[in-house]
């Protein structure tokens, strides 16, 4: 009788599974993006000027505006003595608990040729220069309390950036921005990810 209970239920197993298809398999339901937008440095300008950069909404915000008590902003922006771009995680900008893991990675090669953000490699706890030419990667954690990739089985957005010019008298840093809105997919290919 028991041989028989467990081959029903293993049978039941199989419908299930068959019927639903591959439950571990993730979709990805939005399509990526590129866009062009300006921040301004974090110093030399008024705190309410936007001088972060939000992965969730994709543009830029002031470092000063909080969303269910944690900063709104994923990385933030300067501009050094020599004219270079400078890029920080939240963490080093507003070092609270409540700061979300931001991951920088820095390629020497163009945005165009960055088509998927690695895996792992990330630096957690630094600011990178980024001249025009190179490609910086982030990841950003988005599992918190209601937030996005809160129920995700992978809980990071990805995205990458590239400086397309510095200004200093407007003390302004025109990028180039490609993002991947899906929890845990990593690809910057044109449409909706695959993988």
């Amino acid at each position: 009788m028991k041989a028989r209970l467990a081959l029903l239920a293993t049978m039941c197993v199989v419908v299930v599974l068959n019927a639903c298809g591959d439950p571990t398999s993730l979709k990805a339901s939005a399509a990526t993006s590129v866009d062009t937008l300006y921040v301004f440095a974090l110093s030399g300008t008024p705190p309410s000027y936007p001088s972060g950069l939000s992965l969730l909404v994709g543009q830029a915000v002031p470092v000063n505006v909080f969303l269910n008590g944690f900063p709104a902003f994923d990385v933030a922006f300067d501009i050094d003595t020599d004219g270079n771009a400078i890029v920080y995680p939240v963490k080093l900008v507003i070092p609270s608990p409540g700061s979300r893991p931001v991951g920088l990675l820095k390629f020497g090669t163009p945005f165009e040729t960055v088509l998927e953000a690695p895996a792992t490699g990330y630096e957690l706890d630094s600011a990178f220069v980024v001249s025009p030419g190179e490609t910086l990667v982030v990841r950003s954690q988005h599992n918190i309390s209601q937030d996005v990739c809160q129920f995700a089985l992978n809980p990071y957005l990805y995205s990458k950036i590239a400086v397309d010019s510095v200004s200093l008298a407007s003390r302004t840093i025109y990028l180039k921005l490609g993002l991947d809105p899906n929890c845990g997919f990593r690809s910057f290919a044109t449409g909706v990810p695959t993988n």
